[in-house]
């Protein structure tokens, strides 16, 4: 018979369709959970009925595990007995045991003649299930096996235990696990009825295990991404979770291998454990880690250690003695986070992810504290307590990884913003790095500059010295020698003629003249050059100024003198020493370098209402690059015709027309002549008291 109920079954539930159903969990990746999962028994159809709600239902302790069906209905005679039948106006729920459970009922006549009746029963963690009736033939006893301990191809190809009934019959079944003794089923009069709530509630779990699989995923890639220790304890407690409710909801024992089907009911246990381990890890590094709430770090580490050493209580077989740890560690773990969530949010401390936490956690207790009872046998509800822990664990979820998250991004913000104050602090040092260096830099670049200006200080000082007595060798030399030769001429020669003594005394006065030009712009130089120098600024006639320059042409008998002086200002404001010294210079140029002919002097003011002297000759004049040079100090042009050496007296000449707010400009071309023309500002006189 059980054979044939087995055929039957898989040829009316369609298991195909039905594992599909199953599996749909694995394959729904939906980020909305739809509706909150219930139980065929929780809400039947009309024509389903639940034991001890609808049905009656009695219950038999059998402390020994020896009874047999037929003892069992005997036993109702002795119903004072301890062993007696009990009883029941609700689901059975007796806490943790060790002893065999049988239960009784009389299954609802068939709403057709012919139709079976399935009794539908939960939770699917339970080791053993058997369901007796009597063979209508033969009145023996027929069984029917399901639960964890039983290999999947020894039962119905549902998750549930599922069992045909014979309708109007009784049914004995006995119970027997390591886990909480529960049992709510629900009889269904039809196939069609059974098919139609096995399709509810999987497409409801569908919903469900797609939303915590994909928020899993998500989490997971939270994780690999930012490696945190807070995402690696949320990821490892949504993993444990997901895979608990899985086994629990019996998905396991669809596909364990028969050889480890023992291990399909060690593994409720284990998760239980596990779960609890790892929520106390997960407050542990969300609440405690790097706080001073060292004595709830140690707690949370001590909940921690003791739920994975309980994870061994199943497969050594001492779990119902120690699954009351489990429960209460879950209720002591949340019942610190709370305290510590309420502690940061009246200390300001990330307002937001710990109000987030603080719901999370108090959903966790208000779902953890009932389901506890109920697991313990303490409370009886109508409802599926499983359904009420796994909708919880999705809202405790979706809290948790919302409150990480946010948590993330506040410490990403803090850290932006240390970032960038770092950032600013450190540009403002490397500001002050860089002003530093800059100012050595500064320091040393100027020190080496002093050390190079004084070196070519140095340097242009032995040069000038080595060509000061070249000049002296030379311009020196040459008047003295012109004097000298006069004065021999006319000791040697002594004549009466009148007109060869003026010239002699020309030769002489212009000789002497050299030489105190020349003794002037070497003077003049260092005057120049001197820190206290200033202007000696007087009101000058210009034109003695340019009749003392003009003497040098009239001393010489190769150049004939035209001076304009017609449109020149009588005065002008100016240093008559140096302006002196400078027109000598100029003019003494024209004189000592220009061909036999004429040389022109002229002075007016010009519309920049400056003077300006001009000096021409009818020379050999000058190129280009010649004139860009003539003004340098010891510079004297192209001159291959005479001693080699520089001069003084256009350089100290530019000198003195740009201290006078001016300067000296040269026109020239190759065989045509030289013009140089010197501009003066005039000038602001000293105070009489100064």
């Amino acid at each position: 018979m059980h054979k044939s109920s087995q055929l039957l079954t898989l040829h009316k539930l369609r298991p195909k369709a039905c594992r599909a159903g199953a599996w749909l969990t694995l394959c729904l990746a939906v980020l909305v959970f739809a509706a909150a999962p219930r139980h065929a028994g929780a809400a039947p159809a009309p024509e389903a009925q639940a034991l001890g709600w609808d049905l009656p239902l009695q219950r038999l302790d059998d402390p020994a595990g020896r009874l047999t069906p037929q003892e069992v209905l005997a036993s109702t005679a002795a119903a004072p007995a301890p062993d007696a039948w009990q009883a029941l106006h609700q689901p059975l729920n007796a806490g943790y045991l060790r002893r065999v459970v049988w239960l009784k009922f009389v299954v609802p006549p068939a709403a057709k003649a012919g139709d079976p009746a399935w009794l539908l029963a939960l939770p699917t963690y339970l080791d053993s299930v058997l369901l007796y009736q009597r063979d209508a033939a033969t009145g023996a006893w027929t069984a029917q096996h399901s639960g964890d301990h039983v290999p999947a191809r020894d039962k119905a190809p549902v998750r549930q235990h599922l069992f045909r009934l014979v309708p109007g019959e009784v049914a004995l079944v006995r119970l027997h696990t390591s886990s909480a003794v529960q049992f709510r089923g629900t009889v269904f009069p039809s196939t069609e009825a059974l098919g139609a709530a096995l399709a509810e509630e999987e497409g409801v779990l569908g919903l469900y295990f797609g939303a915590m699989v994909a928020l899993l995923l998500g989490i997971w890639a939270a994780t690999a991404v930012f490696r945190t220790r807070s995402l690696y304890s949320l990821a490892a407690l949504v993993t444990a979770s997901v895979l608990h409710v899985l086994n629990v909801r019996g998905y396991l024992s669809l596909v364990v291998p028969a050889a480890w089907t023992v291990w399909a009911s060690h593994a409720v246990g284990i998760g239980a454990f596990a779960i609890a381990a790892v929520l106390a890890w997960q407050i542990r590094e969300q609440l405690t880690r790097g706080t001073p709430y060292r004595t709830a770090h140690r707690v949370l580490t001590g909940l921690a250690v003791m739920n994975l050493l309980g994870t061994v209580s199943a497969p050594l077989g001492f779990y119902p003695d120690v699954a009351w740890l489990n429960l209460l560690s879950l209720v002591v773990g949340d019942v610190i986070a709370v305290a510590l969530c309420l502690k940061a949010i009246r200390q300001r401390e990330r307002t937001v992810p710990h109000a987030l936490l603080l719901c999370a956690y108090g959903t966790h207790l208000l779902g953890g504290v009932p389901t506890s009872a109920v697991m313990t046998g303490l409370v009886q509800l109508r409802m599926d307590v499983s359904s009420l822990w796994q909708f919880q664990a999705l809202v405790f979820t979706v809290l948790i990884a919302s409150a990480v998250f946010i948590g993330m991004v506040l410490r990403y913000r803090q850290a932006q913003q240390s970032k960038d104050r770092a950032i600013a602090l450190l540009a403002e040092s490397e500001h002050v790095l860089e002003d530093r260096i800059e100012q050595r830099t500064q320091e040393l670049f100027e020190a080496q500059q002093s050390l190079k200006t004084a070196l070519e200080s140095e340097r242009e000082l032995r040069e000038e010295q080595r060509q000061f007595f070249h000049m002296i060798s030379h311009e020196f030399r040459t008047p003295l020698a012109v004097v000298d030769s006069a004065a021999a001429q006319q000791q040697t020669f002594p004549t009466p003629d009148l007109q060869a003594q003026i010239d002699r005394a020309h030769q002489i006065r212009r000789a002497c003249r050299r030489l105190t030009s020349l003794v002037d712009s070497c003077l003049i130089s260092e005057r120049l050059d001197s820190v206290g120098f200033t202007l000696q600024a007087a009101p000058a006639n210009v034109a003695a100024l340019l009749e003392h320059a003009a003497q040098l042409v009239h001393w010489s008998p190769r150049h004939r003198l035209h001076l304009f002086t017609e449109s020149a200002p009588l005065e002008w404001v100016c240093d008559q020493a140096l302006v002196r010294i400078a027109l000598s210079n100029l003019v003494d140029n024209a004189v000592k370098y220009a061909r036999e002919g004429e040389i022109f002097i002229a002075a007016r003011k010009n519309d920049a209402h400056m003077l300006e002297i001009s000096v021409a000759d009818e020379g050999s004049g000058m190129s280009l690059e010649v004139m860009g040079r003539i003004f340098a100090q010891f510079e004297r042009g192209d001159r291959t015709d005479q001693t080699r050496g520089f001069g003084l007296g256009l350089w100290v000449a530019r000198r003195v027309a740009r201290l006078h707010g001016g300067d000296i400009t040269v026109e020239s071309q190759l065989d045509q002549g030289a013009c140089f023309t010197l501009t003066l500002a005039p000038q602001r006189m000293l105070r009489a008291n100064s």
